[in-house]
């Protein structure tokens, strides 16, 4: 699909993932708005329209998307595509700076989400017992015990380890920066994540630039649906168990046993403010003590609990 010089230069300015759905939005909008004109003829009726008194103005935006709307729902288009098709309008809007309101237009609502599950200690050892692969399970009880999205923690190398892991230095303490911030940080994996993530890397010889988790973030996700409907049964929206679950879990059970709040925003990687640093300025050991004697009973189960699931996974 060919498009104006305004809609190439709106779509190379998009991640390549975003580029993929707002181009079949967009070429979708085009082959409605065909026999008025182009994407870049819509925009500019909608920029004179926006100069117009309130007498006058035509409500072009508000009108054609309506229109736009009946015109995919015609066409037989579920309710997330044309969702995201009325997205990628707006978006393109947006970046010439013409706001569109899709408040008084008829956009199909979406399935709500589901709320992460309650996990508590047992749960999650009940969960990491029914995990087969001994990647998968390294990688839940690595988010769980050290507070780490996925992509931070895809992205560890054994570099990031090496020498602890070694050395048998538990908690292992993971320097950091997160990728989405840049905000430092440090945070652990505690002894259960270490046992399991020895298993996992067991009978590799790494470099310190290969990664630990050769996975991509949607096999991850993808392998925790599978599980989902064994652990939770049926749901509707998002997985109540997907990874970012675990990481809402640590600071959940954290926070519940009283920890200090500061020391788990800083563990997240949570920007700490300027006034607050002073209590989060510690040497590596010291919160290695902190973490060991705060935080990792809260995230570790029974022994027999471990046994059982080292005993799975072997």
């Amino acid at each position: 699909m060919d498009f104006d010089k305004d809609t190439v230069e709106f779509l190379e300015a998009l991640d390549s993932g975003t580029r993929k759905i707002y181009s079949c939005g967009l070429a979708a909008f085009q082959e409605f708005y065909k026999p008025q004109g182009t994407i870049k003829d819509f925009l500019d009726r909608v920029e004179e329209d926006s100069l117009r008194s309130r007498r006058d103005k035509q409500r072009v935006a508000r009108n054609t998307l309506k229109e736009f709307l009946e015109w995919l729902h015609g066409k037989g288009y579920k309710s997330k595509t044309v969702r995201a098709y009325v997205a990628a309008v707006q978006s393109e809007a947006k970046y010439f700076d013409l706001p569109i309101s899709t408040r008084y237009v008829d956009v199909p609502v979406g399935k709500p989400f589901s709320q992460k599950y309650p996990w508590t200690i047992d749960d999650i050892s009940k969960f990491v017992s029914m995990i087969g692969k001994p990647i998968h399970k390294a990688i839940a009880v690595s988010i769980f015990q050290s507070g780490l999205g996925i992509s931070d923690l895809l992205a560890l190398t054994y570099g990031d380890i090496q020498h602890e892991f070694e050395q048998g230095v538990v908690p292992i303490c993971l320097d950091l920066a997160r990728i989405k911030t840049d905000v430092p940080f440090m945070t652990f994996i505690g002894d259960w994540g270490v046992s399991l993530l020895k298993q996992h890397l067991a009978g590799n010889s790494l470099k310190p630039e290969d990664r630990l988790f050769r996975i991509t973030s949607s096999a991850v996700d993808g392998y925790f649906e599978r599980l989902a409907r064994k652990f939770v049964g049926e749901y509707q929206g998002n997985n109540p168990i997907r990874p970012h679950s675990l990481r809402a879990a640590f600071c959940t059970l954290l926070s519940d046993h009283k920890v200090n709040p500061l020391y788990i925003e800083f563990w997240m990687g949570h920007h700490v403010a300027e006034q607050q640093r002073v209590y989060v300025s510690k040497s590596r050991e010291g919160w290695r003590e902190t973490y060991r004697t705060q935080a990792e009973p809260w995230l570790t189960p029974s022994f027999r609990s471990r046994k059982n699931n080292a005993e799975h996974a072997s």
